[in-house]
């Protein structure tokens, strides 16, 4: 009888424990950045409010903060008569912009990056603020 005993408790400890285990949520296709959306943006990099022409603009998807790596990048072209750099088919999510580039009028390089949430999927116009550094 005891060993029976010893059994049961053995299979509720196991029991127990397998129902303890908690699952995370699985993420849903809102809000997750990235291509597949209907969402534009349009960047334009900007040092001291004057445009900054010879910049490329880089792009992290799910991202708030500076990353190590970039799902992808765009030299700004002249649009309007400004530069921009224009990416398309994105999804609402957080993304992360940079910039690096060369101010002719200081005769430097400037770089600079924001975080950026698309909560509509129509097309955004962004300035991005870059300044020279190390």
């Amino acid at each position: 009888m005891k060993n029976l005993t010893d059994k049961n408790l053995y299979l509720l400890f196991f029991i127990i424990l397998l129902s303890c285990g908690r699952k995370e949520p699985e993420p849903t296709n809102t809000d997750i950045a990235g291509k597949g959306g209907s969402a534009t943006l349009k960047i334009t990099p900007k040092h001291h409010s004057k445009n900054i022409d010879s910049c490329t603009i880089y792009i992290k998807y799910n991202a708030q903060d500076i990353p190590n790596s970039y799902d992808d990048s765009i030299k700004a072209v002249k649009e309007n008569g400004k530069p921009v750099a224009t990416f398309s088919q994105l999804k609402k999510g957080k993304y992360y912009l940079y910039g690096y580039g060369w101010d002719t009028t200081i005769s430097n390089n400037v770089k600079g990056g924001i975080p950026y949430t698309i909560t509509e999927e129509k097309v955004h116009e962004i300035s991005l603020p870059v300044t020279e550094g190390d």
